[in-house]
């Protein structure tokens, strides 16, 4: 059902196009540092109500709302509901995950910054 590849893009899209609003007018490092965790965060409030009023429901189609309740429960048996299970783990994990890519992106830019600009 292409689930996943929908989440991705929205949740892509949930970081790139504030951090790319706020970098476009602060264009320094420190612009694009601010612009990144601002993307993070963003994405991973975002991550919310986009897994369970979108997402989620169609996992729901797929397997049992109970089965993948119980999966967050093996980790956590006191979440009783998917909300506190995604507000447990899928908010942070979204957060980290980003501030990850954003860390790749910080120690990588410098080397592809001539070829992104056309330059080789």
């Amino acid at each position: 059902m292409a689930v996943g590849e929908l989440s991705n893009f929205l949740m892509g899209v949930m970081y790139v196009v504030p951090a790319g609003l706020i970098y476009q007018k602060i264009k320094t490092r420190k612009g694009a540092l601010i612009a990144a965790l601002i993307g993070c965060a963003v994405s991973a409030i975002y991550s919310l109500p986009h897994n369970y009023y979108l997402i989620y429901p169609l996992y729901g189609k797929l397997m049992p709302m109970e089965a993948i309740l119980g999966m967050y429960q093996t980790l956590n048996p006191s979440c009783d509901n998917l909300f506190e299970a995604l507000l447990t783990f899928n908010v942070p994990f979204t957060f980290a995950k980003e501030v990850l890519t954003a860390a790749i992106a910080f120690l990588i830019y410098k080397k592809l910054s001539p070829m992104l600009h056309g330059r080789k």
